[in-house]
């Protein structure tokens, strides 16, 4: 049975909510708020492979709470999940990416841990987050790192949707049946990764001018099971010089065979972790891994765990 837990109740007070935030989510630094001045909750739990919080915070008078993430506390400090903010009250502000904006109550919004960001709370705010483990959110949207800081309005084609289900995973959250979590968590991650695509991908690819580009992904993709698939080969499918091709994949700070891993590995942890295989063989296999003992070295070195201890228990 899930369940979600107050890690900060009211009364507790400014340092013990700090501590709280580094050890939930990402170290941070923050502004200091004298106690009496301050006010707030956080409940969170695990809903399947997500993480589902409920937030809120109150400031009397001084200063708004502000919240920095700096290249210096990502250095030490390599969480990398992915998180989707849902505001529904009060005022929160946030700059990521180059891009700074006020939340609106009801818009969707992501929020990459792995990037720089600064976070302002105003005199009150409520909202909730969904945290998603890096690798099954780039299976499903490997242009998330590009899309932070893009609002998705609730009035848009998906955005009431994506509230609605968000909203739904909160209610959820407070009592479910782990095998339930599980299914349902893979589904609405499913739908929020869709409406961010829908919403954004072009219009984030055409600001890059990197539609090219999105091309000769989607060409990768779907040939993440082929041992075989190269630099040369690759080019030559898209008819472009290599040379081309690795100038192309520059404009995102990759090489071509380095986002080909990435996102082998990104999609081996979605099927272990979302119980889509018998074994790790079978992963290793399914993504172009030969030697299932190489496929383990390269899993752990990219997320620090074997790949046994990503599959779901039960």
């Amino acid at each position: 049975m899930t369940s979600r837990t107050d890690v900060v109740r009211p009364g507790d007070g400014f340092a013990h909510w700090h501590a709280a935030t580094c050890r939930s989510y990402s170290v941070t630094e923050c502004n200091a708020v004298p106690d009496r001045a301050f006010n707030a909750r956080i409940s969170l739990g695990a809903f399947g492979p997500l993480t589902i919080s409920h937030i809120s915070s109150t400031v009397a008078g001084g200063d708004p709470l502000r919240v920095v993430r700096t290249a210096g506390d990502i250095r030490k400090d390599g969480r990398d999940d992915f998180m989707f903010w849902l505001p529904m009250a009060g005022e929160t502000a946030f700059r990521q990416d180059g891009r700074a904006l006020r939340m609106r109550c009801g818009d969707t919004l992501l929020h990459d841990q792995a990037q720089p960001f600064v976070l302002q709370f105003g005199r009150h705010a409520d909202a909730m987050m969904i945290t998603v483990p890096r690798p099954l959110l780039l299976a499903r949207l490997p242009e998330a790192p590009a899309l932070v800081a893009r609002p998705v309005a609730a009035a848009s084609r998906c955005g009431a949707l994506a509230a609605d289900i968000m909203r739904d995973l909160l209610r959820l959250s407070e009592a479910a049946e782990d095998g339930l979590a599980r299914r349902v968590g893979i589904s609405a991650l499913d739908i929020l990764a869709a409406t961010f695509e829908a919403e954004l991908a072009g219009e984030a690819g055409a600001a890059q001018g990197d539609a090219r580009l999105r091309q000769v992904q989607r060409f990768m993709l779907a040939r993440l099971d082929d041992p075989a698939l190269d630099l040369a080969t690759i080019a030559a499918a898209q008819n472009m010089s290599p040379r081309s091709l690795t100038r192309l994949f520059a404009r995102v700070g990759e090489t071509p065979i380095r986002w080909l891993w990435r996102q082998r590995l990104a999609t081996s942890y979605r099927m272990l972790a979302e119980g889509q295989a018998r074994n790790v063989t079978e992963v290793a296999l399914a993504h172009g891994f030969g030697d299932p003992s190489h496929f383990s070295r390269a899993f752990r070195r990219a997320y620090g765990r074997t790949p046994q201890s990503v599959r779901p228990v039960g």
